[in-house]
């Protein structure tokens, strides 16, 4: 019996017969991951060696995850974008796979008619558009997700998307695995923490050293990678979002609760049928290098001519959820300083959506200047894009320096609007924020230990020591990122895998639970379909838990592929 690598709690179960095909020859599966997370690496041994254990013979196949995009997801089909190929019998991926681990999509518990993207019939290419895998559901979801969007009736979207968790968790065009935990080291010294939840760290600015709010010190959070950009149009990673966020709130948060929270925005106002939304900006807002105070104008020219524009010549990586049904969402100026979205059918999840919430804004007046010409790469060239210069008082920091491949430094910002408003007067409390970029984990975690660091993220084999740590605290919060194992359905993929009782007995062979428990060190919670337990949209009575306590085995999974099958297949 031999154990997993890197995790010394899973074996792999003794071998059992071997599958073969029509041909004669055993069956292969090809496995691609993606390299650099151990916990990926030793989730996709540990799967590999289950299917093994069922018959296969697995070629695995590890390699960065952007390489594993462009050779194995990404591809073109005439009108659709490049993770869908279109129609699945005329469009694969330059490389030909069947397994694909190192993917996870979110689960969006806030807004999840926004899952479609990922789950309606391959062949609705204007809306499936992430469906690279080749899905074909043996329920129609469309009209599900369609009716779920936009009906006013609570108990009726619930039952709806119910219905929806409940067909992905049994069709299996996935293996959902785990949905994992954000795991946080902060130093004890830090205050104002807030309490963990799918939306810790929204009230950031207010966090202080010691027992009361006070100005002084400096604040160093560890990271693992750098950002792309700082410019927000272009900011589609979490890194470049980190350091913009210091220098400017947004729109508004959402709490754990989501609920709405003020930041620029004060409030808004929702029309019965779910259309219209109004949107009111906080009184004064000032933008930096002379650009006055913030408006509707401001609002409303960004939207349209920033992310609505054709072409896009700026490059916007949020334009999505400004367009329904191909065409632009109408926005337009209330007053100077509201303005109103129209959509064209209800959408009660609008403001939950990332359309708005937390989203930035830029000046009319700096945008304009590139507009005319389509001027793109000008604006991000910009220097006072680079450098943040617009932000004026709109967020707790100012922008000091950026090393690319090591600090990010933002001072205090004597003038921020929320000081007093928002937040207790003096906020914020640091004299500077640093976001360090370190090369090596080890060296991240030790310069927590030292205290040259304030707060990181910690992996799940390292818990436990910095649990016992006095100077450490350890923040869990749960996450809606779902770890999943794809199955390709394309043509360039083993052909059984459109079958879903076929899906069925890998994702049988696959004990979720030992995933979570020994690989993430309980720092994860099983996932049988596309939503977290926590999630409101999630119905227990309707989810089939493959892979999970009472269904994951070899012997199960075995009859199960047998009866899946077609003739000419058996073990021997």
């Amino acid at each position: 019996m031999v154990a997993t690598a890197g995790c010394a709690g899973l074996e792999a179960p003794d071998s059992g017969d071997t599958l073969y095909g029509p041909d004669g020859e055993q069956v292969t599966l090809s496995m691609v991951y993606a390299t650099g997370s151990p916990p990926v690496t030793t989730t996709m041994e540990y799967i590999a060696q289950r299917l093994e254990s069922l018959g296969f013979d697995v070629e695995r196949n590890g390699l960065p995850y952007p390489d594993m995009l462009a050779q194995y997801a990404q591809n073109s089909y005439e009108g659709t974008t490049a993770l869908n190929a279109g129609p699945r019998d005329e469009a694969v991926s330059q490389e030909p796979w069947d397994l694909m681990g190192g993917v996870g999509f979110n689960a969006f518990p806030r807004s999840p008619t926004s899952l479609r993207t990922f789950w309606v019939d391959v062949a609705e290419r204007a809306v499936a558009q992430a469906n690279f895998f080749g899905y074909n559901p043996t329920e129609a979801l469309a009209p599900k997700f369609e009716r779920a969007a936009t009906t006013p009736d609570d108990a009726e979207r619930r039952d709806l998307l119910g219905e929806v968790f409940g067909v992905l968790s049994r069709d299996q065009p996935v293996n959902f695995l785990v949905f994992d935990a954000n795991i946080h080291g902060f130093a004890r010294r830090v205050s104002g923490l807030g309490e963990p939840g799918p939306s810790f760290g929204y009230a950031s600015q207010g966090r202080y050293f010691g027992e009361e709010p006070g100005v002084g010190g400096t604040y160093v959070s560890g990271r693992s990678s750098g950002a792309e950009t700082l410019n927000p149009i272009r900011a589609d990673d979490t890194e470049s979002d980190a350091r913009i966020r210091l220098t400017m709130d947004g729109a508004y948060e959402l709490d754990n609760d989501d609920e709405f929270v003020p930041r620029w925005f004060t409030g808004y106002e929702a029309s019965e049928d779910d259309t219209v939304y109004e949107f009111h900006i906080r009184e004064g807002l000032e933008w930096g290098a002379e650009f006055g105070s913030m408006t509707a104008e401001d609002w409303v020219y960004y939207i349209t001519e920033v992310h609505q524009a054709e072409p896009n010549w700026a490059n916007s990586l949020n334009r999505a959820p400004w367009f329904r049904n191909g065409e632009p969402i109408e926005v337009t100026e209330t007053g100077e300083r509201s303005f109103e979205v129209r959509l064209p059918e209800p959408d009660p999840f609008f403001v939950l959506r990332p359309a708005l919430w937390g989203a930035y804004c830029l000046p009319k007046g700096l945008v304009a200047e590139y507009r005319e010409a389509e001027d793109g790469e000008g604006l991000n060239r910009d220097s006072g894009v680079g450098e943040l210069a617009y932000t004026g008082n709109l967020g707790p920091y100012s922008f000091e320096r950026w090393d690319r491949s090591s600090v990010f430094v933002a001072s205090r910002n004597p003038d921020y609007y929320g000081a007093g408003t928002l937040f207790p007067e003096g906020a914020p409390f640091f004299e500077e924020r640093h976001i360090q970029t370190f090369g090596e984990s080890s060296t991240r975690l030790s310069a927590l230990r030292a205290g040259d660091i304030q707060s990181t993220e910690l992996p799940p084999d390292t818990v436990a020591s910095f649990e016992d740590d006095a100077d450490v605290s350890v923040l869990r919060t749960p996450t809606a990122f779902c770890n999943m194992l794809a199955y390709n359905q394309r043509a360039n993929g083993w052909g059984e895998l459109r079958k879903p009782g076929v899906r069925r007995a890998l994702s049988t062979a696959v004990s979720k639970p030992t995933i979570a428990e020994d690989v993430f060190r309980g720092n994860a919670a099983a996932a049988y379909t596309h939503q977290p337990e926590y999630s409101r949209w999630y119905n227990d009575a309707k989810v089939t838990r493959y892979g999970g306590p009472n269904s994951s085995g070899i012997g199960a999974a075995r009859e199960t592929l047998l009866t899946a099958l077609p003739e000419g297949y058996e073990y021997r």
